[in-house]
Formats: C-alpha cells, structure tokens, sequence
C-alpha cells in the first residue's frame, strides 16, 4: 500500500481562524513541523577539549600500537634472514659430507696413505691332515698326565 503526503495549506490562506484554547503555560517542549530544520548540536566547551584530548589519546595508541607492530616484523624478517642462512649453511654441508663419503675419495684417501687395492683372495685348504712337528711330539711326552682317576689318589680324602 502506498502513501502520499499531501501539505495542507495554512489557515492564513484558508481564510480561517485559529481555534481559540485556553491559555497554557509555556514549557521547553514546542511542536515541530515535518520540514522544520533542526537546530544543530552544540557542545560546551569542555565538551569540545575533551573530545580533542580524547581523539589525540585514540591517535596517539594507534601511532604506539603500529610502532610495535613494526617492531615485531622487524624482529620477524631478521628470524626468516638467519634462518635462510642456516638453511643454506645446513645444504652446503650436506654436499661436502656427501662429497667425503664418496668412494672415488676415500679410495683416492687410501692410495694417498700407501694403502693398496687387495689383490685375489686365495683360500688354502688342507687335503690331508699334517703331522705336527717332531718337537712338538716330544713335549706332549714329556708333559705330565694330569686325567682325574690318575690323579684322584693324590687329592686325599675329598672327593667331589
């Protein structure tokens, strides 16, 4: 449903006449037409200066809080530098281990220090058992019988 506003045309114009009322004491309360303009808002002046102070105290804390925020990422991007730093340290050592345990250096190492590459392994293996010399002979005569009943009658009276 819609609505339209249609201005009256004052009683002036009317040609009528205001209602007579009763007389009625004046207060601070007015009606206001519609289309009136309003009258702006004014401040005190303490209401003024402490409004600046406020708005001042409100800049001065954002001014404070990125000045910190600065701070931080400054502190932030030295961390990332250093870290990137020891990253790259970290890869250079890997590949100088990695260039350490090659074997073409180690076998180049070994040469340097008189070491020589083993030449075929040769396996001897006996086909018939070997006597053991003649001197090892006469020491196993000369060496004394020392098998338990031989010697059990020398331990005297204990026995196990």
């Amino acid at each position: 449903m819609a609505t339209v506003h249609v201005p009256r045309a004052s009683r002036a114009l009317r040609g009528e006449t205001a209602p007579q009322t009763l007389p009625v004491e004046r207060t601070h309360l007015r009606v206001v037409r519609p289309g009136a303009r309003r009258r702006p808002i004014r401040l005190t002046p303490r209401a003024g200066v402490t409004m600046v102070v406020l708005l001042f105290v409100a800049l001065f804390l954002v001014a404070v809080s990125h000045a910190l925020l600065i701070e931080s990422q400054i502190h932030l991007d030295e961390l990332d530098k250093q870290v990137a730093e020891e990253q790259a340290q970290y890869e250079d050592l890997r590949h100088e281990v990695a260039d350490l345990e090659s074997p073409d250096r180690i076998q180049s190492a070994a040469a340097d220090m008189g070491m020589v590459p083993p030449g075929e392994t040769v396996w001897i293996t006996p086909e018939e058992p070997v006597a053991p010399p003649d001197d090892q002979a006469e020491a196993d005569e000369d060496s004394p019988d020392t098998s338990y009943t031989d010697v059990k009658p020398y331990l005297g009276s204990s026995t196990p």
